[in-house]
């Protein structure tokens, strides 16, 4: 029997009992539907994690002096801080420049007390690398006519039981180590997918703490945003060679954060060898009873000639072509779906306490990294076939004579 005989024999035995090859037609597709929609919503809630690590409290690049981030005191600002600035906007991949006053300070309200990092910002500046300013919940931005105004995030307003227009005392060190405190009223409160972030930072007008820092503009975190956050260790690299300052990309900074869209493509292809897995149990057991019904038939055709080759070759061709059938409209309904959901979102909101106390949004929007279509393909391709190889074997050991007689 030739090799085309073979296919078309394979082909109709696929559509001998409808019923059954529907069924694993169905599992094929719905298991790769499965596969890549859950791929995709994960990629989407991880890529967003990091996004709003990224857009609220972290950005893609940081500029400190070379001792401020192991002690975090005043006294180590940036010298030249609006050279540093100007230097920096005229790389191609600098988009945003944000230079910050930041003080660890405690916060006092009537009601209690808590340990709080204070950035004293340029509103107009800053709000193009941190997107804090969109989270405002209650009153507005930092006004220039307004004097000693601050923003608070939300759980420390709850914290400290404040309220818009409420008084609150914060104590630091000025840049001589001494003592200094000031006494600020609350012109917004904010509330981030980032409980952590809420509770623990305020941001003032940088005029202001430079006037109790006791030197006017200083600077001690320059904050950049980049064309592309995946380059940041590059980009890192490229203005270190130039810079004696401290220069930390996003991964320097968080560690945890660069793990977490380092380790993104293993944990998406265990999510989807997981389930190839299950759906290859499923194949095996309609594929060896496909085998066991037809006991008789694969006897009589080993009696006339066909060799194990070709019956091996006929059992594994028909998974393939059930194969064939479910994996592409699987792939058509995971693109459909992915396409729907990533422009509506999957709102989470019934679980935003749990979710802001890991920094993530409430809403979900699901996103497939390229080349992840085909791959998923190919896997689930794989793992059909090799589901077939059982059955195939099974019907190789097959007796010609004992399988005929077998009623």
């Amino acid at each position: 029997m030739k090799f085309w005989a073979i296919l078309k024999l394979s082909w109709k035995n696929v559509w001998r009992n409808p019923l059954r090859s529907t069924v694993v037609i169905m599992a094929v597709l719905l298991g790769t539907w499965a596969g890549i929609f859950s791929t995709a919503l994960m990629s989407g809630l991880s890529m967003q994690y990091i996004k709003n690590q990224l857009d609220t409290s972290i950005a893609h690049l940081q500029i400190h002096h070379p001792k401020y981030q192991e002690e975090n005191l005043p006294r180590y600002y940036i010298p030249n801080p609006d050279s540093l600035v100007d230097a920096l906007q005229q790389y191609d991949f600098v988009q945003s420049v944000s230079p910050r006053t930041v003080v660890q300070g405690l916060a006092s309200s009537t009601a209690n007390s808590y340990g709080v990092t204070v950035k004293g910002i340029v509103t107009e500046m800053d709000t193009l690398v941190s997107d804090v300013h969109e989270y405002l919940k209650e009153g507005e931005g930092l006004a220039e006519t307004s004097r000693n105004t601050v923003l608070i995030g939300d759980n420390l307003a709850k914290r400290l039981k404040l309220e818009l227009r409420s008084r609150m005392v914060i104590n630091f060190q000025d840049v001589e180590g001494n003592l200094t405190a000031g006494a600020f009223r609350v012109a917004g409160i904010f509330d981030t997918p980032n409980s952590v972030f809420d509770e623990t930072h305020v941001f003032a007008k940088q005029e202001d703490l430079g006037r109790l820092l006791g030197r006017s503009h200083t600077i001690h975190e320059v904050a950049l945003r980049v064309d592309d956050f995946k380059q940041a260790d590059a980009y890192r690299d490229s203005l270190a060679q130039t810079s004696s300052l401290q220069i930390e990309s996003w991964g320097d900074v968080s560690p945890s954060l660069r793990y977490t869209d380092s380790s993104l493509d293993f944990v998406l292809y265990i999510i989807m060898v997981i389930i190839a897995i299950a759906l290859t149990f499923g194949i095996i057991n309609t594929m060896l009873m496909a085998v066991l019904e037809r006991t008789q038939e694969l006897g009589m055709l080993m009696a006339i000639g066909v060799n194990r080759l070709r019956t091996f070759s006929m059992v594994m061709l028909e998974t393939l072509f059930l194969t064939m059938v479910g994996v592409p409209f699987g792939m058509l309904l995971s693109w459909a779906t992915i396409q729907w959901v990533s422009n509506v979102g999957i709102d989470l909101s019934a679980f935003a306490q749990g979710l802001e106390e890991y920094g993530m949004s409430t809403v979900v929007y699901p996103q497939l990294p390229e080349g992840y279509f085909l791959n998923i393909g190919l896997l689930m391709l794989v793992a059909t076939l090799l589901a077939a190889v059982y059955p195939s074997i099974k019907a190789l050991k097959l007796n010609p004579v004992q399988a005929i007689r077998k009623v």
